[in-house]
């Protein structure tokens, strides 16, 4: 298959999916984001079979592909949240596209985290430049590690998840979150999107606080987004 084969598939499974106009629209707001972003590496579809890790891992993976700065944007949009004294933890950050998204709402510190070798050694390399950009100003932290084995910080209190894996994985996260609650108590916030094993999260006794519907976000988010709460 060519690349012209390749996009003109993407472009009428778009059409079919999402009609004209909303077709129209994702490719104009891409547009916007590359030319904003264009000085970092985000881009790409990078399959599991493609990413450098352990095999086991990789079996409860799911394929690289960055964030939409507009959909991030929408799940935290109106969300009442102490963004400047909160730490922001990004599990399966890949390249780092949310990290920085989430500087724009004031995060005090972001961390990501990334069991891919290369996906974090890009992540910082994105964060680093993106820091200098900024003045030095951006707190950031990239852990390349398994997400069930991350010991989650006493100050960590934002959880950001765009299904970077399956329901093996996210239920160890969670039994982590939750150990980590016991151990100082807070207040934290939860938030998923394309939330595909959103029950993992529902029967941990988090409360939804905000959903928002495939149509609202993209076609192909067929289980949407949703922002969660312990309190």
């Amino acid at each position: 298959m060519n690349i012209f084969e390749k996009y003109r598939g993407k472009l009428q499974r778009s059409l079919s999916g999402r009609g004209i106009f909303n077709t129209i629209s994702l490719i104009f707001s891409k547009s916007m984001h590359r030319f904003q972003f264009r000085k970092y590496d985000f881009w790409g579809l990078i399959e599991t079979s493609e990413l450098d890790g352990s095999e086991e891992l990789k079996k409860h993976a799911v394929k690289y592909e960055a964030s939409n700065q507009i959909f991030f944007k929408k799940l935290l949009d109106n969300v009442e949240w102490q963004f400047e004294t909160s730490t922001l933890v990004d599990f399966g950050c890949g390249k780092g596209a949310a990290l920085i998204y989430a500087t724009e709402f004031g995060f005090k510190k972001v961390i990501g985290v990334e069991f891919s070798h290369n996906l974090s050694q890009l992540a910082s390399d994105n964060l680093k430049k993106f820091s200098v950009q900024k003045g030095g100003k951006v707190s950031y932290e990239i852990v390349n590690i398994d997400a069930s084995q991350y010991e989650i910080p006493s100050e960590a209190d934002c959880f950001y998840f765009f299904n970077p894996f399956d329901a093996f994985i996210m239920e160890k996260v969670f039994q982590n979150i939750v150990k980590s609650l016991e151990a100082n108590p807070r207040k934290i916030l939860i938030v998923y999107l394309n939330a595909v094993y959103k029950e993992v999260i529902e029967n941990c006794g988090f409360k939804r606080l905000k959903y928002l519907s495939k149509d609202e976000l993209d076609y192909y988010f067929y289980n949407g987004g949703c922002v969660y709460t312990n309190e």
